[in-house]
């Protein structure tokens, strides 16, 4: 019997919610309301209520006024399903396994992965204790010891995406992470006044598209770029493809970078990049990045796709967008073919 029909027959008789008495327990302290499930996820009430019905799953309990209320564990098997959801899965694919194998399908625990650098793991260990100060300071002597570009590619980068993961996996709270990446924005806005590329350097667009909402992600590839003499024009996270096209065209801007990192499938990030690179000048070229360039199931006709920022520099390089590099240089293939 396949996972589908083990969830049908499942649903065929929900369980129902359980009762429990929460008053003056500490379990009280850490079941959610469904409206802060709902909050905290991005499902919607009528997504949980319909998967009870019929994958059994979630089963809240219930609080002392007949309320459902959700423990902890489940609360991050929900997160893990939003985030494969997003990714294109059906939810009859996800919704009914266990959390191991849905983490194993965003993996996040895949045997034999490495551990953490040591600086990665002890600055995710402080924002999780709430030590937010010790880690401002960590943060900025690493950035003193490994200098700027060091600090980027190897700490500040990895560290958003860990900091990430552990949201997903339901190990962090969101007000975690948005608290690290308002620490990390400031720190990047007293370094981006140190290196400013002069006036006459060529400028690049960079934006994320809608429901990409990362905007540490560009503001850490927008000081990656300074560094090599590129001035960037931000126009920030969630930009619909009309106002890049827009902004691409008033500013003569001579390469346009959009980064796709969370929050959307192989499918989404097909079309969006289709669709704008139709919209932008033939000549133009279109540089995607992030996480979904690896959802992609086959090149984009007239797109680079570099799935790590240091790829990007590479290909503005051969674009003669950067000067080249004074060390060996990186052959970087042709996007595919527009008339293709």
């Amino acid at each position: 019997m396949g996972i589908t029909a083990k969830a049908r027959a499942l649903g065929s008789t929900p369980l129902p919610a359980r009762s429990v008495d929460l008053t003056g327990a500490a379990e009280g302290h850490s079941v959610l309301h469904i409206r802060e499930v709902v909050r905290t996820t991005g499902l919607r009430r009528e997504q949980l209520y319909m998967w009870q019905r019929r994958y059994a799953f979630p089963s809240p309990l219930r609080d002392p006024y007949g309320d459902r209320v959700y423990p902890p564990d489940q609360v991050a098997r929900l997160k893990l399903i939003k985030q494969l959801l997003s990714e294109g899965w059906r939810a009859g694919a996800v919704v009914p396994l266990a959390e191991s194998a849905l983490r194993s399908m965003l993996g996040l625990s895949v045997a034999g992965v490495a551990k953490p650098p040591d600086d990665i793991d002890q600055a995710v260990e402080l924002l999780a204790r709430h030590r937010i100060g010790e880690l401002q300071n960590r943060l900025s002597k690493l950035l003193v010891g490994q200098g700027l570009r060091r600090f980027l590619e190897q700490t500040l980068v990895p560290l958003n995406e860990a900091v990430h993961d552990q949201v997903v996996r339901g190990e962090m709270q969101n007000f975690q992470e948005l608290r690290f990446a308002d620490l990390a924005h400031r720190l990047l806005r007293d370094v981006t006044r140190l290196v400013r590329p002069a006036r006459a350097a060529r400028q690049v667009l960079l934006a994320t598209p809608p429901n990409d909402p990362n905007p540490l992600g560009l503001a850490i590839l927008e000081l990656l770029l300074f560094t090599e003499g590129i001035n960037c024009l931000t126009l920030g996270a969630g930009v619909p493809a009309q106002e890049i096209v827009g902004a691409a065209g008033a500013y003569e801007v001579c390469l346009v970078v959009l980064l796709f990192e969370r929050g959307i499938s192989g499918k989404i990030a097909g079309q969006e990049i289709k669709g704008l690179r139709c919209r932008l000048p033939e000549k133009l070229p279109l540089v995607v990045s992030g996480r979904a360039v690896n959802l992609l199931a086959k090149p984009i006709p007239g797109v680079y796709t570099a799935p790590d920022f240091g790829l990007i520099v590479a290909i503005m390089r051969d674009l003669e967008v950067l000067a080249v590099a004074s060390g060996a240089s990186l052959d970087i293939l042709p996007p595919p073919d527009m008339g293709a």
